[in-house]
């Protein structure tokens, strides 16, 4: 395990925000040459807490989420650990638990991922990520869902947008740049709690951000959403595999939640420190053999 991973498992351990901070995707076992995502909680992915993925919603044998391997990497963030999930279209949405159930403050989540079939993509738009009101051990399908990640066709690229909770595609928010099938693209998405009325709580979406933002305080530039009723509680996060109109191919990475921008956009460890560190290391060990 990387220093950087060590430490925000360690703080987060210490601390009353027991967020689980990272997925990997690295430790579901395979069953029938399969890793599933969820399906059975002896085989279900598990992160280095052992916190699980729940299926989310009616049953749905085939297609479910599958721990995909090899890793999507962004530029200038921490390098990635573990495995994939791939999902989309019709089939087993999955829910995953936060360490805590959030009701101030913000929370913040990011990862990376690639659409790899836009063909039944919907062109008014439809969402397949975000925060849930539901508790990690429901089996419901999700209906209040804060933070969303957007996806809609255009031709044969599609755009990224933002919905804070509506469900409506009237109030969905997207960002003009056309992306195209197999880009890697980097998000970071917050939900801001407010107590002045119930519909004045605030999402964010920041979509590939600039690596020189990655471990500091969150820049400007995010789509932003205050229309539909607040979320009370974010005590999971969620991937649907819901309808035909989503894209029917997504691989996701790097998960991460977090109470600061910094938290979900780690940066690598810094190569001078490692490089110090070995040099120390070899001093002392040359110093030995000449003493012997």
């Amino acid at each position: 395990m990387k220093l950087s991973a060590f430490l925000v498992v360690c703080c987060s351990a210490t601390t009353a925000f027991a967020l689980p901070d990272y997925e990997p995707f690295a430790d579901a076992t395979a069953s029938a040459g399969t890793a599933y995502l969820v399906n059975d909680p002896l085989i279900a992915q598990k992160n280095a807490q052992g916190q699980s993925w729940v299926q989310a919603g009616p049953n749905q044998p085939s297609p479910q989420p599958t721990i995909f391997a090899g890793n999507l990497s962004v530029s200038g963030l921490a390098d990635p650990q573990g495995n994939s999930v791939a999902f989309g279209g019709s089939g087993t949405s999955a829910r995953f638990g936060l360490g805590s159930s959030i009701t101030s403050g913000t929370i913040y989540y990011s990862f990376a991922f690639k659409l790899t079939d836009i063909t039944a993509l919907s062109t008014s738009g439809v969402f397949w990520a975000g925060f849930n009101n539901s508790t990690p051990s429901q089996t419901t399908t999700p209906t209040t869902v804060g933070s969303r990640v957007v996806t809609k066709a255009s031709g044969t690229s599609f755009q990224i947008g933002l919905d804070k909770s509506s469900g409506t595609t009237s109030l969905f928010v997207f960002d003009p740049t056309l992306y195209n099938v197999n880009d890697v693209i980097f998000v970071v998405g917050s939900y801001t709690f407010n107590t002045g009325t119930t519909t004045d709580d605030v999402s964010k979406l920041w979509i590939n951000p600039s690596s020189s933002s990655f471990g500091g305080s969150e820049p400007a530039g995010a789509l932003t959403s205050t229309a539909g009723t607040d979320l009370g509680s974010i005590p999971s996060f969620v991937l649907f595999e819901r309808s035909t109109a989503e894209p029917a191919g997504i691989i996701a990475d790097e998960l991460r939640f977090g109470t600061s921008y910094a938290d979900v956009t780690p940066v690598p460890e810094p190569a001078s420190s490692v490089c110090i560190g070995l040099g120390v290391l070899g001093l002392v060990a040359w110093q030995y053999l000449r003493k012997r």
